[in-house]
């Protein structure tokens, strides 16, 4: 759901997740951590909002 929700409004914070899936701080950052691990967000880098890398885009893209 959350990886769905990520490729549908461009969006991807913690709070974006918390706020949408009605879940708490911790699972959100689970969940952004997991859709770092599975390679569809890049990682944090301070204030900076993540990179998507959208299924068509090839490894060489990121």
């Amino acid at each position: 759901v959350a990886k769905a929700l990520v490729f549908e409004t461009g969006n991807h914070s913690t709070t974006f997740l918390q706020r949408k899936l009605k879940i708490g701080y911790a699972r959100a950052a689970s969940l952004m951590d997991e859709l770092e691990a599975m390679g569809i967000i890049g990682p944090g880098e301070g204030a900076k909002p993540r990179k998507i890398f959208y299924p068509s885009q090839s490894q060489d893209d990121r």
